[in-house]
């Protein structure tokens, strides 16, 4: 049987569902698929390659429409249905934001293509990076404790903790931006010198 290698991780994808994080494996996956161990080492020297193959392509078909140009017109809108739709993608999983609190990069991993929408908004390049990664740790820690938690053990819709949350750090990053751009209009008198400085786009 001749399995391409987005077939063994869409596949490993499924045995996710089925047998947990913790009971996921190689031998298991080949076993699934008919295929021998070599076959498998192939194109994953190991679980942990396999893990993190799995960590990006189960995002990478639901955040594809994110990156048409017209989806990041608005940033705080753009920034905001990312979030969303990565709770949504790793809760449709079984141990998801495990599996992707535990992954690492891959080769296609790239920030430089996250913050370009935030550039264009006005933020210095560190802190768009600092406001994807902050977003991003923010979701995944909220998925985390939503699937280590059976519904009844939340005293909260976690749904709507979620989206306070998210509103409120968009926020944070809303006036940030505001008063960097208030500032890079106006100037600073800076106490020393008495000298009219342009401050540095860093919120």
């Amino acid at each position: 049987m001749v399995v391409r290698r987005d077939g063994y991780v869409r596949a490993a994808l499924e045995l996710l569902d089925e047998v947990g994080l913790d009971g996921l494996s190689l031998r298991k996956l080949g076993e699934k698929l008919g295929v021998r161990g070599p076959a498998l080492y192939t194109h994953f020297k190991s679980k942990q390659a396999l893990l993190d193959q799995m960590a990006e392509t189960m995002l990478d078909d639901r955040l594809a429409p994110l990156d048409d140009p017209a989806a990041m017109d608005d940033w705080a809108e753009w920034l905001a249905r990312r979030a969303r739709t990565i709770r949504a993608t790793l809760l449709s999983y079984r141990d998801g934001a495990r599996l992707h609190a535990g992954s690492r990069p891959t080769g296609r991993s790239a920030m430089t293509p996250l913050i370009k929408p935030l550039l264009r908004a006005g933020f210095a390049e560190e802190d768009a990076t600092h406001a994807i990664l902050a977003i991003s740790r923010y979701t995944l820690g909220c998925a985390i404790d939503e699937q280590q938690h059976d519904e009844g053990d939340h005293d909260e819709d976690p749904a709507a903790s979620f989206e306070y949350g998210l509103a409120r750090l968009i926020a944070g990053l809303r006036a940030d931006v505001a008063r960097s751009e208030d500032e890079m209009r106006g100037g600073v008198t800076t106490r020393d010198s008495g000298v009219r400085a342009v401050p540095s786009r860093r919120t």
